[in-house]
């Protein structure tokens, strides 16, 4: 786009938020590996989605993802001189590296009992020597990839037209992770390293609705309404599953998840983990010690990670041949170490591979079971392997076995899926003068947990008889704790609808104006049935914070108490919106949005 093109639409007055030109920027954060793709949409073009496949200390490879890794270098306190990122990492190095930062950011995330305790207390060593928190360390890896990513960009496009094109960023995220995690990750994406590379606005979604909009979309034409898809993302850290229902096929393809999402902490890192612990039987405790410091360790787990694990098929009988060099190690003919090479068996493979493949197996089973009992008994028409780990042969395999009448599609971009997705974000937002969607959407979500709030209600002598009370001076009457659940676990929430909490205060017309400022808590709570009254089983999701003293208080009834002082009676709503994978607030009073609402998660 020329400098004169750029003055011809100034003229017009169509300013570059006005622009129907627009570009897209996606970034897949993973626990292992991450990235980026792009999609320019401009007006009777057909988009054309790109993953970024060239990155630093990776020159000669082209790969659509990079390592999720930083270094600052070795040194106390995490000074930036000798940052670097990605490929840039040396994966040798004994010390200095920081990973799997993005599991770090949900620390409630149940942790296998198969996963070795000191991987954890590994990475939480790393970020005490940086001085860093796990939110801080990933604005920097995220700074680093979209910075690269942009400068990719526009050096494929005149500068001119991409400072034009209205720019949106977007981010996925686990759908098993806690809100709190979203949000770090959103602080992470979008405060401080937005604040140093000028990224915003970030839009969140979850990695199994990018993935699932991307494989179905390729699907289109074989789907009707009805079929049911377990769309199955087994990543580097996490395996996230949500069954999504086909609505619509025509003008476009909708879908809606038909249960709520389930997974957990069950990627091939920890299989990095397993390989690791049974190094360390083979060798013994002593050696163990001395090894982790030679180059011949950092060898053996790259062409663990790199040739044996991803090739894996299920053959029992074949061997690999593991060389540790410079490690001295001694020979040990009952575990088939010689020369510093251990002879590997598929058997010790599959035993590595069996306590993953059995939690992600329980984790289909229950998405399944759950879809047939909301589906009245009806079959679901297929299981889509995406991901990392979700492009292994061997766990494909599994998968069939456990589930002979269910078909297993694995995508060939696996991979990529989700990075993908980018072609059809752009196509989904609003544009100007365009009628119309016609990219695929999901249009509804299940709640995964119950969402509430504990307030003040009048206290009933036989149904509240066992609850503590207390007197109302105002309204004369005496109340009780009793919870109002808005959103109900297993509920359907639709996309292009929002919910609204209803609260009131009484608030002295005398006193001073920062008594219009409100505090509440949003509550939770995980049990099959939502409890009528707070207790242990109810937990602080987030502290919303109301923010009334810009409304004209003519807007507000009075009423007065015995005494005769006079309160405002005060009406408002908080509206939850759902329409992305983190929650959004904001305020209303009479149906019109006004004031602000800030989160705090617990």
């Amino acid at each position: 786009m020329t400098s004169s093109l750029i003055n011809e639409l100034s003229g017009l007055g169509l300013s570059t938020e006005e622009s129907e030109d627009r570009v897209v920027i996606a970034l897949d954060f993973g626990t292992t590996f991450s990235g980026v793709a792009y999609c320019f949409n401009n007006p009777g073009k057909k988009p054309d989605p790109q993953c970024i496949n060239d990155w630093p200390g990776l020159e000669g490879y082209s790969q659509p993802k990079v390592p999720t890794v930083v270094s600052y270098g070795g040194g106390e306190g995490g000074g930036d001189a000798d940052f670097k990122w990605g490929g840039q990492v040396d994966p040798r190095a004994v010390s200095g590296n920081v990973a799997r930062v993005k599991l770090l950011l949900d620390p409630t995330q149940q942790k296998p009992v198969y996963l070795p305790r000191a991987s954890r207390k590994t990475d939480l060593k790393e970020l005490t020597k940086v001085g860093k928190q796990p939110v801080d360390v990933a604005a920097d890896f995220m700074q680093a990839i979209y910075r690269h990513a942009m400068n990719k960009i526009k050096d494929r496009v005149p500068k001119d037209y991409f400072d034009m094109c209205q720019k949106q960023y977007v981010l996925t995220v686990p759908a098993v992770w806690s809100d709190k995690a979203r949000d770090l990750t959103l602080k992470a994406s979008s405060h401080n390293a937005a604040k140093r590379a000028e990224i915003h606005p970030v839009r969140m979604v979850t990695e199994p609705e990018a993935a699932a909009i991307y494989t179905l979309h390729m699907q289109e034409r074989a789907l009707k309404p009805g079929d049911a898809f377990v769309l199955c993302d087994c990543g580097g850290g996490t395996v996230d599953l949500t069954t999504y229902e086909v609505k619509e096929t025509e003008p476009y393809l909708r879908l809606g998840e038909a249960v709520e999402g389930s997974g957990g902490i069950a990627g091939s890192l920890m299989l990095n983990d397993k390989f690791a612990e049974l190094v360390k039987e083979v060798v013994g405790e002593e050696q163990w010690i001395t090894l982790r410091e030679t180059p011949g360790w950092a060898k053996a787990a790259i062409e663990w990670d790199r040739v044996i694990k991803p090739g894996f098929r299920g053959n029992l009988k074949e061997e690999h041949f593991i060389m540790f060099p410079q490690a001295n190690l001694d020979d040990d003919e009952e575990v088939r170490l010689k020369d510093n090479c251990w002879t590997m068996t598929g058997a010790e493979v599959k035993s590595i591979f069996d306590p993953v493949i059995k939690d992600i197996l329980r984790f289909v089973d229950d998405q399944i079971k759950s879809a047939r009992l909301k589906r009245a008994g009806e079959d679901v028409t297929g299981i889509l392997l995406v991901g990392g780990f979700g492009s292994s042969q061997y766990l494909k395999g599994e998968i069939e076995k456990s589930f002979p009448t269910v078909q297993v599609i694995q995508p060939d971009d696996a991979w990529a899926a989700i990075v993908k997705y980018a072609d059809y974000i752009s196509r989904s937002l609003p544009r100007q003068k365009l009628t119309g969607n016609l990219a695929p959407v999901v249009v509804s979500t299940q709640a995964v947990r119950h969402y509430g709030v504990c307030a003040m209600s009048e206290w009933d002598s036989v149904i509240d008889k066992d609850q503590p009370r207390e007197f109302n001076k105002v309204t004369g009457k005496w109340r009780c704790k009793r919870m109002t659940w808005y959103i109900y676990k297993g509920e359907e929430l639709k996309r292009d609808s929002t919910v609204k909490f209803s609260f009131y205060r009484d608030v002295l017309v005398q006193g001073d104006s920062s008594a219009l400022v409100f505090e509440d808590e949003l509550l939770m709570c995980g049990l099959p049935t939502a409890p009528t009254y707070p207790g242990d089983d109810v937990g602080i999701n987030c502290r919303l914070t109301s923010d009334l003293t810009s409304i004209d208080k003519s807007r507000f009834g009075t009423v007065a108490d015995p005494q005769g002082n006079k309160y405002y009676h005060v009406n408002f709503d908080l509206v939850i919106s759902t329409q992305d994978a983190n929650m959004t607030f904001s305020l209303e009073v009479d149906g019109e949005r006004c004031g602000g609402v800030t989160a705090e998660y617990a």
